[in-house]
């Protein structure tokens, strides 16, 4: 089972919860890097963003990767893709 949770920490991670769904849902898309993004957050998976957006996995990951230019990039970038990846950026080194 896992940690149990107070009602203060479940209020707090449900205004965060609310932030990232409102982040993303009102995410102005008008670009192929900011499409690329938008469409991670949704699906977390870069495959299925190579394959909605028809494009190559390394532009993807490059995009992702890339310095962080807004708020959504950022969130994606270190809570997210970052996270996934670590163990195996951190074999390599």
């Amino acid at each position: 089972m896992g940690k149990l949770m107070t009602v203060s920490k479940a209020r707090e991670e449900i205004i965060r919860l609310q932030h990232f769904v409102n982040l993303v849902e009102s995410y102005d898309a008008d670009t192929l890097e900011k499409m690329v993004i938008k469409e991670y957050a949704y699906t977390n998976s870069i495959t299925k963003v190579t394959n909605k957006l028809n494009v190559e996995k390394k532009y993807v990951t490059a995009v992702i990767m890339q310095k962080g230019t807004d708020d959504l990039h950022k969130l994606i970038q270190h809570s997210g893709y970052m996270l996934k990846t670590k163990s195996q950026r951190n074999r390599f080194k």
